[in-house]
């Protein structure tokens, strides 16, 4: 029982590493470990007692371990690809509005990031506890306890075709997102080139850069309500795929 626990415990441990929100890096290691410890004493139980014959010697362990992480890890991997459709929203957004130029560092992975990415990523970090996503989350972990027995072989649950539809539903919500503001600013510059040839003494390029920030900003101000219902989505999607998976 004790080498089931530490097994599970093992799965849930890969699942927090890629996981957003959770996997932060802002989070204390030791939150994550007792948060992964405490959940994996609460969904023990829903264990099935005949997977305890998987177990017959001690040197099947570490392989035993290394594959219930990599399917922990994989797990989390779907959720990542699916919130990297907020972090392309905010690369187009900040590329036509002038912010590219701009980047900060993302405390979830040490990386520069556009500024517009951070604020949907705020964003969707409290969508997902008010729409109560972290109970799905908790859901989901069990039924992958039910549906994938502790032991499985990962490699059999790899699907490239998987992998593939997320990629694809991924861009597709990220250009969905930022639809709007593209086509905003994409009228904005034709209208400053039919303006830029009917007054060619006046200076496009000091008129242009301010005006397409205003113009993006205000179009992202009359358009965010929406992305409030399509951050919701892409949650709704990633546990789709979590179940799927």
């Amino acid at each position: 029982l004790i080498v089931l626990f530490f097994l599970t415990f093992s799965r849930i441990t890969g699942i927090f590493l890629l996981l957003p929100v959770f996997g932060n890096r802002t989070i204390p290691t030791p939150i994550k470990i007792g948060f992964s410890f405490f959940l994996t004493y609460v969904t023990l139980p829903l264990i099935r007692a005949k997977e305890l014959y998987i177990i017959d010697s001690f040197d099947a362990l570490p392989l035993l371990f290394i594959s219930e992480f990599v399917i922990g890890l994989i797990f989390g991997f779907i959720s990542f690809l699916l919130i990297n459709s907020i972090y392309l929203t905010g690369l187009i957004v900040d590329y036509m509005i002038g912010f590219s130029m701009v980047s900060i560092i993302n405390p979830e992975d040490e990386t520069e990031s556009p500024i517009t990415s951070n604020l949907f990523y705020i964003l969707a970090i409290l969508i997902f506890f008010i729409a109560n996503f972290h109970h799905k989350l908790i859901i989901s972990i069990a039924y992958s306890l039910e549906k994938i027995p502790i032991g499985s072989n990962f490699l059999k649950l790899i699907s490239p075709e998987l992998v593939i539809e997320i990629l694809q539903t991924s861009f597709v919500f990220g250009f969905k997102m930022a639809a709007p503001i593209l086509v905003t600013i994409l009228i904005s510059d034709l209208l400053l080139g039919i303006l830029s040839r009917a007054m060619p003494q006046m200076n496009v390029f000091i008129v242009g850069m301010p005006l397409k920030i205003l113009i993006g900003l205000l179009a992202l101000f009359i358009v965010f309500p929406s992305f409030i219902k399509l951050i919701n989505n892409i949650f709704t999607r990633m546990f789709d795929y979590i179940n799927i998976f």
